[in-house]
């Protein structure tokens, strides 16, 4: 019954001090209400904290490639002012000459690698008529497009990567020598090997087999060797020269190259180091018609690539690690598993993991857009259609008939493969037969490009005629079209003062874009003879012609003649996608930072980082940073006060002199010198703060005011009833000083969000984004120098806007609770 009233008295207690607690609450926000400094200051902190809140909903929403605070690069071009105020001279006239390049290259990407350097000639030697003066970077955009868009060439880059790797894990195994010629290779054939072959074949059979290649560079080299290791007989240098110089019949030049090869063979078969090259047109070709290596192994070369992808999603996939494992390139696991990172480390893994599925999805898109539904589910056969793509990518200027060999050694191997490799070289047809036929209109010639060496650098001046069309009509009797000029003609680099481009945007100027324009955005008519004359060729040598019958006719039933109507608010939106996509591929960039916009509220830093976004990322930590720096400092300065007050004497001088020190210390500075240290966070540095602020100012003025309490008659009252020291200081001092620890804590989270943005600012913080580190970034970019703090003020004001407002906050609200605190303060 007593345990029961006990409880009862302890409940109604608790009722009366929470009864107590509400009335002197509403009582004091009454008050509150009044002073209109705190009012202003409690609804920005508000704001702020929702503001904060928001940020990672935000980022959840937005694309973090172009907004995340740290990593994000905007490098779109979403307006046409864009065009005419962000951009350079230099990516104004790459924005007007790459597009028709890049189709330009896809028109003779059949031809080989030596057209190819053909056309590099003729676009360094057009700078000599095109320009006015030496201009030797003004080309320069051209030959970098060939190198990109030369797709071929790239795609070797990745199987010779392929083929390396399995040579070197002893999954390829082949002879390098195909030839006798070949024995003067340095690529297959080394010194040492040549020593060994004389010691196996006499120099007379040598010299047969090499005199049809008396001109050769190997012949060369075997000359250079064989002197080396005759130098001390002259002589048989001489009867060895004299020999290959001889003329001999078929069948004895037959004979020894037989011989020779046969015994090359066998001494290059047993050398580790050999090495088999495809990265040239002509060396493929050479792999291919020779058969040095099977089919399979050029399979496994292409897909190399994608089988630690596919390791990784099979991770959290185990049918498809089983699939993989059973399927005909489960050989090449063990290989593939080396090549991965630490993947049981969780931060490890799922960057691995998102790079992998965007690898994977991209293919699987890749394949539909060629006509291929194939889904990585099935393992094998997404393998088998991967390979026969990239087969026909590497292989597509080999020539024609070695083209036609391969697919043929395809058939025999896999339909599949063979299916990709078709669908693959179809889509490769039809883009070259998009890009011939907008360059026949172009240069009213139809015997592209084997014409294009005959024109020349005519070829070159044609290609910005499209794209200065387009903007002369989009842009036509406006500021815009003025401005474009104006940046061409006042360019400051001779390379870009490119007057031929000017006269054709005044030429073009309200004129509906030529025919060639429309090829720029996919909507030109494709010259059906051009496509099925590739066709044809190709089909030439193939054992089986059915399956390219059944895709051609469904690739030409599919061409639908197209007239594009213009409209210049259609140009305009036409013209800034193609500048985006040169920009969005790093053809071209965006000159940030951008003032704000409706796609940036705050504009761009000098990075291209939304400032809107560091703004709202950077509003929490400074929260955190702020509150807990101000809640250590409370804690400590009030325990501190309240003990040196209660039990004075050697405890109170002690505190008393710590706390006098603190004043007096530059806590600024000190913290400069300290993060040279160690480490600065935002935990540590609230931390520091607390310490520094608990042991400073406060404590003076918490032990006056504990002071006032500790001679009041319930203190004696208490004392007198038995209380100890520890229940007398935190049941009756400690709570009637909370009021005004509070009130300093308000003002003590001011100086904790100063002093990080001192130290942002100097690059001390170890933080993600602060608003002392966007204005670290703006002045180290040089935007805040004599001059240009106006020009670009969205890059300061908003950082330091926040700092000022919050810090103004916190101290309106102090202010406010102030008044409450301190009575006498309080409006009569």
């Amino acid at each position: 019954m007593a345990q029961i009233n006990n409880n009862q008295a302890r409940e109604s207690i608790a009722k009366i001090k929470f009864k107590l607690f509400v009335k002197n609450f509403k009582k004091n926000w009454a008050l509150f209400r009044e002073s209109k400094m705190g009012m202003f200051g409690l609804w920005v902190i508000i704001v702020f904290g929702i503001f904060g809140a928001l940020s990672p909903i935000v980022l959840n929403i937005l694309d973090p490639n172009i907004y995340d605070p740290v990593t994000g690069l905007d490098s779109r071009i979403l307006s046409s002012k864009y065009i005419t105020d962000y951009l350079s001279t230099q990516n104004i006239v790459k924005g007007i000459e790459v597009p028709t390049a890049q189709l330009w290259v896809y028109s003779f990407m059949d031809k080989g690698e030596a057209f190819k350097s053909s056309m590099e000639n003729i676009a360094r030697n057009a700078q000599y008529e095109i320009m006015t003066t030496y201009a030797p970077d003004s080309m320069r955009h051209f030959l970098d497009t060939i190198a990109d868009s030369y797709i071929p060439a790239k795609e070797r880059l990745y199987f010779q990567n392929g083929v390396s790797e399995l040579i070197n894990a002893g999954l390829i195994k082949f002879s390098s020598i195909t030839s006798p010629k070949d024995v003067g290779n340095r690529d297959k054939f080394s010194f040492q090997n040549f020593s060994e072959l004389l010691q196996k074949i006499d120099h007379k059979t040598l010299a047969i087999a090499l005199s049809p290649y008396v001109d050769s560079d190997e012949v060369s080299r075997v000359q250079l060797w064989y002197r080396s290791l005759n130098r001390d007989n002259e002589q048989a240098v001489e009867e060895f020269n004299s020999a290959i110089l001889g003329q001999y019949s078929e069948d004895e030049i037959k004979e020894a190259q037989q011989k020779v090869i046969e015994i090359a063979k066998s001494i290059a078969g047993g050398d580790a180091t050999a090495q088999l090259y495809v990265q040239s047109d002509q060396q493929l070709a050479e792999v291919i018609e020779n058969e040095i290596v099977s089919v399979s192994d050029l399979v496994n070369s292409a897909v190399l690539r994608l089988i630690p992808e596919l390791l990784v999603l099979a991770r959290e996939d185990e049918k498809l690690l089983e699939q993989l494992k059973n399927s005909k390139f489960s050989t090449m696991i063990e290989i593939s598993e080396k090549k991965l990172s630490n993947l049981s480390d969780k931060n490890i893994f799922e960057q691995a993991y998102r790079k992998a599925k965007t690898e994977i999805e991209n293919i699987e898109n890749e394949m539909k857009s060629i006509g291929i539904e194939q889904s990585y589910d099935e393992v094998e056969k997404f393998l088998e259609v991967y390979a026969g793509m990239a087969l026909a990518k590497v292989s597509v200027d080999i020539g024609v008939s070695t083209r036609a060999k391969l697919e043929n050694q395809i058939a025999e191997y896999s339909d599949t493969v063979r299916m990709g490799f078709i669908y693959e070289l179809n889509d490769i047809f039809k883009k070259i037969a998009v890009a011939r036929t907008m360059m026949s209109k172009l240069l009213n010639d139809e015997n592209v490009p084997d014409v294009y060496e005959t024109l020349g650098s005519q070829v070159i001046k044609v290609l910005s005629d499209p794209v200065a069309s387009l903007m002369a009509y989009a842009f036509g009797g406006t500021k815009k079209l003025s401005k474009v000029i104006a940046n061409i003609e006042n360019s400051q680099l001779d390379d870009f003062r490119r007057y031929d481009i000017v006269e054709k945007l005044k030429k073009y100027e309200n004129k509906e874009p030529i025919e060639a324009a429309s090829f720029l955005i996919g909507e030109g008519d494709i010259n059906e003879n051009i496509y099925q004359r590739m066709i044809d060729e190709h089909k030439m040598n193939l054992n089986d012609t059915s399956k390219w019958d059944e895709v051609a006719s469904k690739t030409i039933s599919s061409l639908v003649s197209k007239k594009t109507t213009w409209s210049k608010e259609f140009a305009e939106k036409k013209l800034v996608e193609l500048f985006n996509t040169l920009s969005i591929t790093n053809k071209i960039g965006v000159g940030h930072p951008l003032p704000p916009s409706r796609w940036h509220w705050l504009g761009t830093d000098p990075v291209g980082r939304d400032i809107f976004v560091q703004l709202m990322v950077s509003t929490p930590s400074e929260f955190v940073l702020g509150v807990l720096a101000a809640l250590i400092t409370v804690v400590i300065g009030t325990i501190i006060g309240t003990a040196a007050a209660y039990y004075g004497g050697v405890v109170d001088v002690i505190f008393m002199r710590i706390a006098d020190i603190m004043m007096l210390f530059p806590s600024i500075a000190f913290l400069i010198v300290l993060s040279g240290f160690m480490t600065m966070n935002l935990f540590k540095l609230a931390l520091i703060l607390g310490l520094l602020g608990g042991f400073g100012g406060i404590t003076l003025v918490l032990k006056a005011q504990a002071l006032t309490i500790k001679v009041k008659p319930y203190i004696d009252a208490a004392r007198v009833s038995g209380g100890s020291h520890g229940y007398i200081i935190f049941n009756h001092i400690i709570p009637n000083v909370m009021p005004l620890s509070f009130l300093y804590m308000m003002f003590n989270v001011t100086g904790a969000v100063f002093s990080e943005a001192v130290l942002s600012f100097f690059g001390l913080m170890k933080v993600r984004m602060s608003w002392g580190l966007m204005i670290n970034t703006v002045w180290s970019s040089g935007y805040l120098g004599s001059g240009n703090i106006g020009a670009y003020w969205w890059m300061w004001v908003p950082a330091g806007g926040a700092i000022t407002l919050l810090c103004s906050a916190f101290y309106f609200l102090g202010r406010g609770l102030e008044e409450i605190v301190n009575p006498r303060l309080r409006k009569r």
